[in-house]
């Protein structure tokens, strides 16, 4: 029988983390040790006891210079900065007047795409205006899963994988749909949920209150967007499935690489 082996460093495992999933050895068992989603949230109680002081140390000195370098904390939690700046679009859409012509400028039209490629990114930070939802759900989405991918991969990693799923969504939804324009940021978070699914499978979510595996998740997000193509409900499907299905690529390469 083949033992289980450390995420992190890959040497024989003897623990799960009830947070992630992950298996791990003793030393990388404590949640702040292997990129773990309950880091930060009050896990440190499970730090382990045998931890050395000179690891202590530099951790204290790390959450002096967060408390005190502002653009530090933006350096390592690109994350956040994307969730703010997509909000603060949102509102910038609006401002009566100004934000139908900034939506104008920056939202995908499948027709257009090649006289303005740069909606195949822009598109990302623009919500609609009419269904308050859109954006609530979204950012929701990402406020959980965008962080622990960091976290994960790093952070110029994390924005390689989170914009260009926005920009496969964007071709896919232009390749099967030249009828309606596009917006929003779904298909780049499906890119982020896809990755975590191939790096982070036995991490433990909700969907509404049931509790399951990562993978479960994202296989329940990718069934739903299959059946409701076609089904006019104005929510860009192939866009989520395309986005999907390029960060389960980014996630499966980086796993290989782990």
């Amino acid at each position: 029988m083949t033992r289980s082996r450390c995420t992190v460093c890959g040497k024989p495992a003897s623990y799960r983390c009830k947070y992630c999933g992950d298996t791990l050895c003793r030393e990388h068992f404590p949640p702040d040790r292997h990129w773990c989603v309950g880091y930060g949230s009050g896990s440190d109680r499970y730090r382990d006891n045998d931890r050395n002081r000179n690891y202590e140390r530099e951790r204290a000195k790390t959450k002096l210079l967060v408390n005190t370098d502002i653009p530090r904390i933006f350096s390592h939690n690109y994350s956040y900065l994307l969730l703010f700046i997509i909000l603060f679009s949102f509102l910038l859409q609006l401002i009566p007047g100004y934000g139908k012509r900034y939506t104008e400028l920056l939202i995908l039209i499948p027709g257009l795409v090649m006289e303005r490629p740069w909606t195949l990114v822009t598109h990302i930070f623009l919500h609609s205006t009419r269904q308050l939802e859109h954006v609530l759900i979204n950012m929701f989405v990402f406020f959980f899963f965008a962080p622990v991918l960091e976290r994960r991969v790093g952070s110029a990693k994390f924005l390689l994988i989170f914009f260009l799923s926005g920009i496969f969504g964007g071709l896919g939804y232009c390749m099967s749909s030249s009828l309606y324009p596009a917006l929003g940021a779904s298909g780049a978070i499906c890119g982020v949920l896809g990755a975590l699914a191939m790096l982070m499978p036995r991490m433990r979510v909700y969907f509404i209150i049931f509790p399951m595996e990562m993978w479960m998740m994202v296989i329940l997000f990718a069934l739903y967007d299959v059946f409701m193509i076609g089904a006019h409900d104005w929510v860009a499907h192939t866009a989520h499935l395309s986005g999907l299905l390029f960060g389960l690529l980014a996630g499966w390469m980086e796993s290989k690489k782990s």
